[in-house]
């Protein structure tokens, strides 16, 4: 590890999301770049530094949470147009904060990704990404819209050879890559890390297929095109490190470096060799936060050389520079005589003067509505966590990841079952004894150091005298440290194969191997089948659909396990209600001559032919009973066509 870069805090701002922190680039007149950040309170912020201090160009109001924030992409020209996703709407803000686009789209989800294209000569492109849709906008209107097998995770945009096409690489939940063009899905191929934030790097040509990708088990690699195939290679393994959360880049004189931030709190700076991108890239610098980090990205933002602009889950804002630019060690060029030290020490008392009057302010608020005779509701707010629970690895534990936004203080936690519990070195676990003599049930607690943000868990079920077909319940009481005393369950559930958690594709099922097969049928719904599956093996499952398909593989064992299911459908030649009974021939081949697009109408030709044979008997002077015109009804309503004839035939 080779720069010698130290911490300098800049801002905080609300809990934050991976991908809301852009830099803008630089300016004409300025060599200096603003950075815009987005919150869970919906504030969108465009700032710059001064003297180490922050300079606040545009807020926005609070409003829904900012998901993504994206510069408009535009070969050639200055990037000015800044994009913010909040829920289903997508807003535009030039650099002096005017809004100039406010869109609703029609995605059902929040929208997690945006990807802007501004283009001179056919216009502008908008991508979207939410749940596991990806969607194409070209001038504001929707062209396609794709949906992924599995949840979309982080998308980039390659131009198309010869044409005006946009060629999308997307990043699967389900460990997949895949180019979507044009609406359809181009290629594909299968990454077993399990990639989850993606960057293309800068020295490519627009139409060369190539990013480098970050993934759930801490590794980095790459995923490049070359004709016919989508291909993938490991460059960096993980080796224990935290999940990638966020990417970016870093260029100063030594060259181009790839920016890490990962879920652990450390952030790594790797030197690529840009003439060739499969080289391993060269750790250069290592840093640890505390917290997890959900944007990382280089530029000069306090100085006019380049420096490291990073943001955490907890919303603080700070910059890794060179140490001989930071005004705590040796003075900066535009520091003289301890002006500027005075200056700040001055500002951050007056910013603990405006917090203590606040506060006190707040305290003498509650207690009077507290006196008040009017009703009145008085509720903590709810505390900001994320919790995050991993399959069994090789040795059977379960990692549970939770972060809070706010200092923890204690954790409680119960489980029916006996289970191993493990914590990691900023906390203090205790176990409580069992009140009977069968100890089949789990009490710990959980005392963490002062600060503590983030914390992992390891769990792992003892063996079992017999075998459950439910998995394993665990309830965690979260406690942050101060007051008032509240606290936050966290329902988690271990499922009773836990081992298998290791995602494959569905190309093992064409392996040489001896298969042991169930089949289950019956009148379940694929939504109950997916909940069934849900107690038994750990991680995303697909989401319900006609046809879901699946493979897993032992951490252990290495054995496979692969599920397919299916709802049947009018295609197979039955009524998806399960009160229809299965049509005969003769129905089936009217089925088959309908056009599919026409609408049964069922009811309605059943009493047609009620009618009809009740108006021949009346023109034929032939007498007719009630009872006959119920069992012929009933007849064709249960597909009886024997009956039918006999009915008919009588007369």
């Amino acid at each position: 590890m080779d720069y010698d870069l130290t911490r300098i805090d800049y801002a905080l701002c609300g809990i934050t999301y991976p991908d809301a922190l852009k830099i803008l680039p630089v300016s004409e007149q300025k060599s200096q770049q603003k950075f815009v950040i987005g919150d869970k309170n919906g504030i969108l912020q465009c700032m710059s530094i001064k003297d180490e201090e922050p300079v606040i160009h545009f807020k926005t109001l609070p409003g829904k949470s900012i998901t993504s924030v994206q510069l408009a992409s535009s070969s050639g020209n200055n990037v000015d147009k800044i994009f913010a996703a909040s829920g289903n709407e997508v807003k535009g803000y030039t650099r002096k904060g005017k809004v100039f686009l406010s869109i609703e789209t029609s995605v059902a989800e929040t929208i997690t990704s945006i990807i802007c294209i501004l283009r001179c000569v056919f216009g502008s492109d908008l991508v979207l990404c939410s749940g596991r849709t990806v969607t194409f906008y070209r001038e504001l209107q929707e062209v396609y819209c794709y949906l992924c097998d599995d949840r979309v995770l982080d998308a980039v945009a390659f131009a198309t050879p010869n044409n005006n096409r946009v060629r999308l690489l997307v990043l699967i939940a389900n460990k997949e890559a895949v180019i979507i063009e044009n609406g359809s899905l181009y290629k594909r191929t299968y990454i077993a890390a399990g990639p989850t934030r993606i960057t293309v790097p800068s020295c490519l040509h627009s139409t060369e297929v190539c990013a480098f990708y970050g993934g759930a088990d801490g590794s980095i690699g790459l995923i490049f095109y070359e004709d016919p195939d989508l291909l993938n290679k490991c460059l960096v393994e993980g080796c224990g490190l935290g999940s990638v959360m966020c990417v970016g880049w870093f260029y100063t004189g030594a060259g181009t470096h790839l920016a890490v931030g990962r879920h652990d709190g450390s952030i790594q700076l790797y030197q690529i060799n840009t003439d060739n991108l499969k080289e391993k890239p060269r750790l250069k610098f290592t840093y640890f936060s505390g917290e997890p980090v959900t944007s990382v990205y280089g530029g000069c933002i306090g100085t006019d050389e380049p420096e490291l602009l990073v943001a955490t889950f907890s919303g603080r804002i700070f910059g890794l520079r060179p140490r001989r630019l930071v005004s705590g060690n040796v003075p900066i060029s535009n520091i003289k005589n301890g002006d500027a030290f005075v200056l700040r020490r001055s500002k951050l008392e007056t910013e603990i003067a405006r917090l203590e009057k606040q506060t006190a302010s707040e305290r003498d608020k509650y207690q009077r509505n507290t006196r008040s005779i009017f009703p009145g509701i008085s509720a903590p707010p709810l505390l900001d966590i994320q919790f995050e629970l991993s399959g069994a690895t090789s040795n059977g534990w379960q990692e549970v990841k939770i972060i809070c936004a706010v200092s923890l203080d204690m954790l409680f936690i119960y489980c029916q079952n006996k289970l191993e519990i493990q914590t990691d070195s900023a906390a203090v676990l205790s176990l409580c004894s069992a009140q009977d003599t069968e100890d089949t049930e789990l009490l710990a607690t959980i005392r963490c150091q002062a600060g503590t943000r983030r914390l992992w868990l390891r769990m792992r079920t003892l063996s079992l005298s017999e075998t459950k077909l439910e998995g394993t319940r665990v309830f965690i009481y979260v406690l942050p440290a101060g007051a008032p005393r509240v606290a936050r369950i966290i329902k988690l559930h271990l499922p009773t194969l836990p081992h298998y958690s290791k995602y494959e594709s569905l190309e093992v099922e064409n392996q040489n191997s001896s298969w042991c097969e169930v089949r289950v049928s019956g009148g379940f719904s694929v939504a109950e089948m997916t909940a069934w599956l849900a107690e038994a093996i750990p991680g995303e499952l697909p989401r319900p659909a006609s046809n879901v398909a699946l493979a897993r593989s032992h951490t252990i064992l290495g054995t496979l396990l692969i599920c397919r299911y299916q709802s049947l459908d009018l295609n197979n030649f039955s009524v998806n209600d399960e009160t229809q009974h299965i049509l005969c021939n003769d129905y089936v081949q009217i089925l088959k001559e309908v056009d599919d697009d026409a609408e049964t109408n069922f009811e309605e030709l059943i009493e047609t032919v009620k009618n009809w044979y009740l108006d021949w008997c009346k023109l034929s002077l032939n007498r007719f009973y009630n009872n006959e015109i119920t069992t012929l009804q009933n007849a064709l309503k249960d597909c009886q066509l024997e009956d039918v004839q006999e009915i008919l035939s009588k007369h």
